[in-house]
C-alpha cells in the first residue's frame, strides 16, 4: 500500500512538471484570424453602444409615452374625437 502511494506521488509530480514546462508556441493565425477577431470586436462594440443608447434614452422615451397618454385622455375614452378631427382636416 505504501509503495502504491509512492508511485501515485511520483506520477503526479511528473505530470505536474510536464504540464508546467513550456513548449513551442506556434501562434501564427494568418490574416483570416485577425479579420475574424476585428469583426468580433466591432460587433461587440456595436452591441455595447446600442445597449448604452437604449439604457440612456429610456427615461426620455418613458416621459414622451407618458405625455402622449396624458394628452390622449382629454380627447375621450378611446381618442376617437382626435381621429375624427384629423379626418375633417383632409
Amino acid at each position: 500500500m505504501k509503495r502504491h502511494a509512492e508511485w501515485v506521488r511520483v506520477a503526479l509530480a511528473a505530470g505536474l512538471l510536464l504540464a508546467l514546462m513550456p513548449g513551442k508556441a506556434a501562434a501564427y493565425i494568418g490574416p483570416g484570424g485577425g479579420l475574424a477577431l476585428l469583426g468580433t470586436a466591432l460587433a461587440m462594440l456595436a452591441a455595447f453602444s446600442v445597449s448604452a443608447v437604449v439604457v440612456l434614452t429610456w427615461p426620455i422615451r418613458a416621459v414622451q409615452r407618458w405625455l402622449r397618454r396624458r394628452r390622449g385622455k382629454g380627447a375621450g375614452d378611446d381618442g376617437s374625437e382626435a381621429a375624427d378631427h384629423s379626418a375633417e382636416q383632409r
